[in-house]
């Protein structure tokens, strides 16, 4: 397996709306989320970039942690 070849045919950093689609919620939540201490995201002026792969890892330490 060449890592190399990954990295060029796979984004690392996704938006909000692919992040959507990844975890099957909404848009409303993913932008709540990024806003919890700790979210993988860069947060730009006028956009978010998610990282996909530390996607996974956020969501098992954070589950069931999330307050209104």
């Amino acid at each position: 397996m060449n890592i190399n070849k990954e990295i060029k045919d796979e984004p690392i950093l996704i938006g909000v709306k692919e992040a959507c689609k990844l975890m099957n919620m909404g848009e409303k939540a993913i932008r709540k989320f990024t806003k919890m201490k700790g979210f993988p995201a860069i947060i730009l002026p006028h956009k978010i970039l998610i990282d996909k792969n530390q996607l996974p890892l956020w969501i098992s330490r954070n589950y069931g942690t999330y307050k209104n």
